[in-house]
């Protein structure tokens, strides 16, 4: 780390919390109030750098409010509460939208013709270190009582994949081609999704997992963080793997 960054990072955890970002913490993000007070000193700290090193843009005439900033890095730091990642250092920009917005899609199929459309989406990951988000869809997670998921977790764990490489050890036939127990479980618990797709059962998981092995690492923990216990009744395996990754366990945090 370049020793300025070090210095103003320590720089600016020695500063007092602002009163006006507890408030919010406290008000306007739910999981906050869940947390162990450990976790959530952790959690203020984490967010006084990631508020001074991330850059957010309101897009389709959003006016990005500080509110807006607060919800969505507190969310990105319970991820990290454990491991910082050196918090999202690959992250460039957040682009926040008011709506649901359209993606360009290019589909090849067999025979190699290309199709170009657009699609709509709630959020998204690009490579190249800028996450979308639908701030209604956040706004309806986060609030309303029978909506599920968690869109900030799902983008955010699609960066922490590609800065580890989680769920690139399994090929297109879903069949793991690392072996380490990290890689087995997840492949394993990503056919099995599948499993259940085709034979039309219900999961605790979002069967938009089933795009990809990165969606279903998002999905994961999605439901890891959002709904504990039910994942680990369904699959405790999963749960280990993604307890020992996060190095955290919120099913403690629901007792």
């Amino acid at each position: 780390m370049p020793f300025y960054r070090y210095f103003k990072r320590k720089w600016l955890l020695n500063r007092p919390f602002p009163d006006r970002w507890l408030k919010l913490l406290e008000q306007r993000v739910p999981v906050y109030r869940q947390l162990p007070s450990n976790y959530r000193e952790k959690l203020r700290k984490h967010l006084v750098i990631l508020m001074d090193e991330k850059r957010f843009e309101g897009c389709g005439g959003l006016e990005m409010t500080e509110e807006m900033r607060v919800v969505i890095l507190a969310y990105a730091s319970v991820m990290i509460l454990e491991e910082t990642a050196d918090y999202y250092a690959g992250l460039q920009s957040i682009l926040v939208y008011p709506y649901d917005y359209q993606a360009p899609v290019y589909e090849v199929d067999e025979n190699g013709f290309v199709t170009e459309g657009f699609e709509h989406r709630k959020g998204e990951y690009w490579g190249g270190g800028n996450i979308v988000l639908s701030w209604p869809e956040i706004d309806k997670q986060l609030y309303e009582d029978d909506y599920e998921g968690n869109l900030i977790y799902h983008e955010f764990s699609h960066l922490l994949d590609d800065k580890y490489g989680l769920s690139a050890g399994i090929d297109q036939n879903d069949l793991p081609i690392r072996d380490d127990e990290w890689t087995h479980v997840l492949a394993k618990a990503y056919r099995r999704l599948n499993q259940r797709m085709y034979e039309n059962r219900d999961s605790v998981l979002d069967m938009y997992g089933t795009e990809s092995p990165a969606e279903f690492f998002s999905v994961s923990t999605e439901a890891f963080f959002t709904k504990p216990d039910e994942i680990h009744r369904e699959n405790p395996d999963l749960y280990r793997m993604l307890n020992q990754f996060y190095k955290l366990d919120p099913l403690r945090w629901r007792g």
